[in-house]
């Protein structure tokens, strides 16, 4: 083992593994074997194609997991946080090796964990069937929320989109404020863009009805949530990591909501620059 996981990230850890049935001796048992590394903000974790042979835990720092279609398009599928795992979701064509679905680059200076999925099988392996049931019983559920949650996000108008992603970041990386909540990831209006399946003017227009809304304030690549606000039921995270983040209808319910949009275009769900 390289360096110490850090104890903020390993309970948040913990306690998702061990709301999926493992006891925590089986939990510290995963964590004993590691090997911590340092990614400059930028740095490149993992690309799509390359070996699935590790587990990223993260330490600190923000890391964004994201799929390049053809062409050259950037889709953010996720963004992990402290106590968070990325490259779990991987591929195999026959016989080949498991490789990278996605990419992952360090969207600030971050610290993770390597752990081999050698060493995960060989831990898990000591399990008696009945963690080893649920255990299963939780990775179906993680899954179903994730699909369940993309399938919900889709249906969405872009400006639904939009308010769902900043619940959700709220909800992992908020941090309160004198004037709200404080999104702590700085998040240029192209990140954003990349997140909802939009473009960067279209972001710009919404970021500014928004702001004349009274909703949020930018300041830079900073967002602050204004006023309070409160998720609805919670969906389950995209993160693959067992949480619940962010609302399902992505609404903020802030004390000066936007004015009411009318049913018809509410009920279309559209993409198009009239129906966000």
């Amino acid at each position: 083992m390289n360096g110490q996981v850090s104890l903020p990230a390993q309970e948040r850890l913990t306690d998702r593994l061990t709301s999926m049935g493992l006891s925590r001796e089986t939990v510290a048992a995963l964590l004993e074997r590691h090997t911590l590394v340092r990614y400059p903000k930028g740095a490149t974790l993992f690309s799509k194609g390359s070996p699935a042979d590790v587990v990223f835990v993260v330490q600190s720092g923000v890391v964004k997991v994201q799929s390049t279609r053809t062409g050259g398009e950037t889709i953010v599928v996720e963004l992990s946080g402290p106590g968070d795992l990325a490259g779990y979701a991987d591929f195999a064509e026959g016989c080949a090796e498991r490789s990278q679905i996605f990419e992952a680059r360090a969207l600030t200076n971050c610290c993770v964990a390597l752990i081999t999925r050698h060493h995960i099988v060989e831990v898990l392996k000591s399990l008696d069937p009945q963690s080893v049931l649920r255990l299963a019983e939780a990775l179906n559920s993680m899954w179903s929320s994730v699909a369940h949650r993309y399938a919900t996000f889709l249906g969405m108008s872009l400006r639904k989109r939009l308010e769902m992603v900043f619940a959700e970041l709220a909800n992992r990386f908020g941090v309160p404020d004198a004037r709200g909540i404080l999104l702590t990831p700085e998040l240029a209006q192209e990140e954003l863009a990349e997140m909802i399946g939009s473009s960067r003017p279209m972001v710009s227009k919404l970021l500014t009805e928004m702001s004349r809304q009274g909703l949020l304030i930018r300041e830079g690549k900073r967002h602050i949530l204004l006023g309070s606000w409160k998720t609805g039921h919670k969906v389950g995270a995209a993160n693959g990591n067992g949480a619940s983040d962010g609302a399902a209808d992505g609404s903020l319910n802030m004390r000066r909501p936007a004015p009411p949009q009318p049913h018809a275009r509410a009920a279309r769900g559209s993409n198009s620059p009239a129906a966000a």
